[in-house]
């Protein structure tokens, strides 16, 4: 019942202004009682923390699984990232961007989810080294702090007024921070910036 309720919801976040969506007008939807929603989510905030968990561990899972593909080569891997965050986005509404961007900067276990030092950055720091995309010449502790530095920073709503960037705004030039982070994590000896190109060993 709890995944039946999660599965609803997120359908109805996905299509309106989540803080427009009533718990009685989901029960209604489910076709449950409000007593039987509250028994499962013992408020909107709760179950709202929860779909939105939901969505990223759907994510993380499609992502950690190209990553152990191995018929997939790393650019490929890449590629198929970058296509489904895209495709995600499409789909997802703008009140929803902002309370996934919110739960980003305060919900600690969703941060888990993509932390430098979660199973998700570790598999594909140790694919990129696997397929000579991340330059022999970076330490692992380099590479951990980079993802570290790049990911944390947008987690400080200071930086975010600096720019005066809002999570619509930011989704904007979210290809280019892609580009940055990868030209950087890459690095420039054994690896190269364009994942559509080989790297070069001998270099």
């Amino acid at each position: 019942m709890r995944e039946h309720i999660l599965k609803a919801a997120a359908e109805m976040y996905l299509e309106a202004d989540p803080e427009a969506i009533k718990m009685r007008e989901l029960a209604r939807t489910i076709g449950i009682s409000s007593a039987t929603l509250y028994s499962y989510f013992s408020s909107k905030d709760e179950l709202a923390q929860a779909v939105v968990m939901r969505l990223m561990m759907r994510y993380r899972d499609q992502f950690m699984e190209d990553l152990n593909d191995p018929s997939r080569t790393f650019p490929e891997i890449l590629k198929r990232m970058q296509l489904f965050s895209q495709q995600a986005k499409r789909s997802v509404n703008g009140k929803m961007i902002d309370l996934i961007f919110k739960m980003y900067q305060d919900n600690n276990e969703m941060n888990r989810l993509f932390d430098s030092q979660s199973d998700f950055w570790k598999r594909f720091v140790s694919r990129g080294r696997q397929d000579g995309y991340i330059a022999d010449d970076l330490s692992d502790t380099a590479v951990f702090i980079y993802i570290d530095m790049f990911f944390q920073y947008f987690r400080n709503s200071h930086h975010m007024d600096k720019f005066k960037m809002t999570p619509q705004s930011l989704q904007k030039i979210d290809h280019e921070l892609d580009t940055m982070f990868y030209r950087g994590l890459f690095g420039v000896k054994g690896a190269c910036a364009d994942p559509n190109v080989k790297p070069n060993k001998n270099d």
